[in-house]
């Protein structure tokens, strides 16, 4: 049974406990390539569940989330203006500011190359990007099982109706959940998308949703 949830950022905090996101060939989630926007305007969360990522890839295993025991963590936010603009910049934050994105994003390599993909290309300033994030991920809220330390198998259905009745606004549409194939080829969640449209919850592009009708909400990393 799913239970009552708290926002993101409390449910990462006061547990120190993380994750990270899968990036590509180096960092960046696998996924993160149908989380490409084609609409600009629309914005796609990246939520990443840490245990299960970090289990399926070794060479992550020494990244401060896996090391830490972060149960899941922001793996980017894609604004839809395109990515790889070509500015190699690293992210120029306050350290007030970096203390605060830390606790939902604690790998500097992670957030230099989320920067470089989706930041740079918009008209934003690395501060402004990362504000969002933070901002969007305050205001999400996310079932309990998710941040227990536990596994469960879990409805999808079920698990869809809980994230839009915690969420004001939130539709089915507005998620995408991506999950792996466990040891027994049983679905596993490893990342949920947000969508969003403006200031509100909107429809998903380029969804992947290869849940099937349930899956496993794992919370361990052996």
């Amino acid at each position: 049974m799913i239970r009552p949830s708290l926002p993101l950022t409390k449910t990462l905090l006061p547990i120190y406990c993380p994750a990270l996101m899968l990036l590509g060939a180096s960092l960046l989630p696998i996924s993160a390539q149908a989380a490409t926007t084609t609409k600009v305007g629309q914005r796609v969360l990246m939520i990443e569940m840490t245990p299960v990522l970090c289990s399926a890839q070794p060479s992550r295993a020494r990244m401060r989330q896996c090391l830490e025991g972060y149960s899941l963590t922001v793996s980017g936010l894609d604004l839809g203006y395109g990515e790889r603009c070509g500015r190699a910049t690293d992210p120029n934050l306050t350290p007030l500011q970096l203390k605060v994105v830390n606790r939902i994003m604690p790998d500097s390599a992670v957030r230099s190359q989320v920067w470089q993909r989706y930041g740079a290309c918009s008209p934003l300033s690395s501060s402004s990007y990362f504000r969002q994030i933070t901002n969007l991920a305050g205001q999400l809220k996310l079932p309990n099982e998710l941040n227990t330390g536990n596994s469960y198998t879990v409805p999808k259905s079920r698990f869809i109706s809980q994230m839009t009745r915690l969420n004001s606004g939130m539709t089915p549409a507005s998620l995408d959940l991506i999950c792996t194939k466990g040891s027994r080829r049983q679905a596993i969640l490893s990342e949920i998308h947000v969508c969003y449209e403006g200031s509100q919850f909107g429809r998903c592009n380029n969804i992947i949703d290869n849940c099937g009708k349930n899956f496993i909400i794992s919370g361990s990393s052996s």
